[in-house]
């Protein structure tokens, strides 16, 4: 039997997004590096920061130490998000044990990641790094019982058992009366479990979470949102927020810092959990090389984009079965209403039912070219059987310019470039693209409005900068 039809039996939850939590230790500093991959040399991350102590009005300086284990190396972004899942399943448990039975496939599910082997074999080298990652603590563990700052060194997960298919449904044989003894388990370390028992835990809108589109982004909101808790504003000074707390490394110069937060933080904006802040309030100078950087909490309600890593999104599939390929489709979803997509596809489905003059060439490069330049509705008006019409005047037709073609085909080519990168890959081009762009679209991108004018600049900027690189290439 494999892990999906044992789990069935086992999952309390009725909805995969519901109860998921962060442990605010966690949120505090970052235990993961905002890459999906490490340099082999790099086995330590180290982060400071110095506070008032509100129990004994004092200063306290605090720093985490994370130690590699040599053969798996430091926890990665995806790593982080992966030790969410693993709360999430100790809470559909109700936190009574720290053992905590589960299978890939549950976890892989719960995750929103494809049931596939590169993500199962995620799962297992994920696990690896928590276990044998080791954090220091120095006067930087709040214990919630006793209401301080302590120092503690530990695993995050003391042991981890996973079984292959085969072992499973062997091991369930064994112990028919038992069928979480067939399921592979990590045993959380007593420090971390005990945290959990203090409740020092908060609820965490993963739906929002996954929605956002880099680490860097996951990281702010998951920092913020602990602490906007107590409070709906906040200053920080710019440099021990963006390395010691978001993880932007501690070479880079105040501009570099600013650049490289502002992408994210007009995302936050975007999607309401930030309120929007003019480049002079969100970034005070207070004197020669010292940067604070405020943050508002949005009063608005946070907006939640639809899944679109699910293949039960029909929005999704329509854009997948009509040529446009996977990724392609879910940056449509995510960045185009769905009102718009709904009315392009329409629009594509009844120009391709003309046949003869009338039919497009180029499928989806046209209706992916249609959403985002939002190509007027009314070229898809029926074919009239008249006479042929006067060459006189510029006439609408069902066929794209000469120009929009070449459009198009400039599109195609740099989402054929664009598939084959890695997420880190596509998030160091944007930026590189932004900042070679010209001052006009470098200012619409930093609005971050998330509007059509807005959407507009990114794509123009991503297609040229491609189009240069090309150019630079060939010579």
């Amino acid at each position: 039997m494999s892990e999906r039809s044992v789990t069935a039996n086992l999952s309390k939850s009725a909805h995969p997004s519901y109860g998921f939590r962060d442990e605010m230790n966690f949120a505090e500093f970052p235990l993961a590096s905002l890459s999906d991959r490490v340099a082999d040399n790099q086995k330590t991350l180290e982060f400071t920061d110095t506070i008032e102590d509100s129990s004994t009005g004092k200063h306290v300086v605090r720093t985490l130490v994370i130690t590699a284990a040599d053969k798996f190396g430091l926890p990665t972004a995806l790593d982080d998000e992966l030790l969410l899942g693993l709360i999430k399943l100790s809470v559909e448990q109700e936190f009574a044990d720290p053992k905590v039975y589960f299978s890939r496939y549950e976890l892989i599910k719960l995750l929103g990641w494809r049931d596939e082997s590169k993500s199962y074999k995620r799962v297992e080298d994920g696990l690896n790094r928590w276990t044998g990652v080791t954090l220091q603590y120095r006067k930087s563990w709040w214990v919630n019982d006793e209401k301080s700052w302590v120092t503690e060194t530990f695993h995050v997960l003391n042991s981890v058992t996973v079984y292959d298919r085969e072992r499973i449904a062997r091991r369930r044989q064994m112990a028919k009366d038992a069928p979480e003894k067939a399921l592979s388990s990590f045993v959380w370390n007593d420090k971390v479990f005990q945290s959990f028992k203090a409740g020092y835990i908060k609820q965490l809108d993963f739906d929002f979470y996954k929605g956002l589109t880099s680490a860097i982004s996951k990281r702010m909101f998951r920092f913020l949102d602990k602490r906007f808790y107590q409070k709906g504003r906040w200053e920080f000074d710019l440099q021990v927020f963006a390395c010691e707390h978001i993880g932007l490394s501690k070479n880079y110069s105040n501009s570099e810092l600013k650049r490289k937060l502002i992408p994210a933080i007009s995302e936050l904006e975007v999607k309401g959990f930030l309120a929007p802040l003019p480049d002079g309030e969100r970034f005070v100078r207070e004197r020669c090389g010292k940067w604070r950087t405020v943050f508002v909490k949005a009063t608005r309600k946070l907006v939640v984009l639809p899944d679109t890593e699910s293949e039960r999104d029909p929005l999704l599939e329509d854009l997948v079965g009509r040529g446009i390929t996977r990724r392609s489709a879910q940056k449509l979803v995510r960045e185009h209403t769905r009102e718009k997509i709904r009315e392009k596809v329409r629009l594509f489905d009844q120009l391709k039912e003309r046949g003869g003059k009338g039919a497009i060439r180029n499928r989806p490069g046209w209706l992916y070219a249609a959403i985002v330049n939002d190509y007027s509705a009314d070229v898809a008006a029926p074919v009239q059987v008249a006479p042929e019409p006067l060459r006189t005047g510029s006439p609408k037709t069902s066929e794209p310019s000469e120009e929009q073609r070449a459009e198009q085909q400039e599109i195609e080519a740099f989402e054929r470039f664009w598939d084959a990168l890695t997420p880190d890959q596509q998030r160091s081009f944007e930026e590189s693209a932004v900042t070679s762009s010209s001052t006009f679209f470098q200012k619409q991108y930093h609005s971050g409005t998330g509007g059509r004018l807005w959407q507009t600049s990114r794509t123009r900027i991503l297609v040229e900068h491609h189009k240069q690189s090309q150019s630079v290439s060939r010579k």
